[in-house]
């Protein structure tokens, strides 16, 4: 996630909890956070599943499409309680009047300055290299709960996360929610501002990416029921390279 200059807030951030953060193992979120951090928002942030469910099939189809990727690229080496997160941050997102008004546009927000990218797969070379078919198999898993609104409710209001080796200058400025594997997460403080969202008052022009971004990055992964797929992730290159060698371990001789 990129990071943003914010005021800081006027009680000093819980940097105990963040501390005890660090070190906890896998649990619950419940059982991480203090209860205070998991009261309800003044004014809840809940996903809506049902207007992309009503949404043209090529729109449903993208956002499946993005979600999954979300979840697979930054989340797909956590238990599924953290991918769930994940995608419930997205979520968020998408519900939130700060942040772009598509599934894509949340996911892909940022992409086309190379830097400042929300979701840091979409913009670091991560989507060049092809996870394989089992984390695609239950990030799409993950995806079609949250979207169907079947999801359990992981990390209420959460619209930020980092990682926990980590400790990017905004997160002093919201407030933590708990943490889940590998990642902390994040909600605004009361009157306060989300990391990468809309200025209050102020309009956003959201540069989201068209279907042919999205078809292009979801390519390699259209076989993943029928096995790998071929298909290259991004277009070829416009000059040629040459082949590489075949891989000889230690110097041995390749048999013909």
């Amino acid at each position: 996630m990129t990071s943003l200059r914010f005021r800081r807030p006027k009680s000093p951030p819980r940097r105990a909890f963040l501390a005890a953060a660090a070190s906890c193992a896998l649990l619950p979120i419940a059982a991480q956070a203090e209860p205070a951090l998991l009261a309800p928002l003044a004014v809840p942030i809940a996903p809506t599943p049902g207007s992309i469910g009503a949404a043209p099939d090529a729109v449903r189809e993208d956002a499946a499409r993005c979600l999954t990727l979300a979840v697979a690229y930054e989340a797909g080496n956590q238990p599924r309680a953290g991918q769930e997160a994940v995608a419930e941050v997205v979520l968020n997102r998408l519900a939130h009047p700060s942040f772009p008004k598509s599934v894509c546009g949340v996911v892909w927000q940022g992409w086309r300055r190379g830097t400042g990218c929300q979701f840091t797969f979409v913009c670091d070379g991560a989507l060049t290299r092809r996870l394989d078919d089992r984390t695609i198999r239950a990030a799409r898993m993950v995806a079609q709960a949250a979207l169907g609104g079947t999801a359990p409710r992981r990390v209420a209001g959460a619209l930020n996360y980092h990682a926990t080796y980590v400790q990017p200058g905004w997160a002093a400025a919201l407030d933590p929610v708990g943490r889940i594997g590998a990642h902390v997460f994040y909600r605004p403080l009361a009157g306060g501002q989300a990391e990468g969202a809309a200025i209050a008052g102020q309009a956003a022009a959201w540069e989201e990416p068209d279907h042919s971004v999205i078809a292009r990055a979801w390519a390699r992964y259209r076989g993943v029921d029928e096995g790998p797929s071929a298909a290259p992730l991004l277009p070829p290159p416009a000059s040629t390279q040459p082949a590489p060698r075949p891989f000889a371990p230690w110097g041995l001789p390749l048999r013909p």
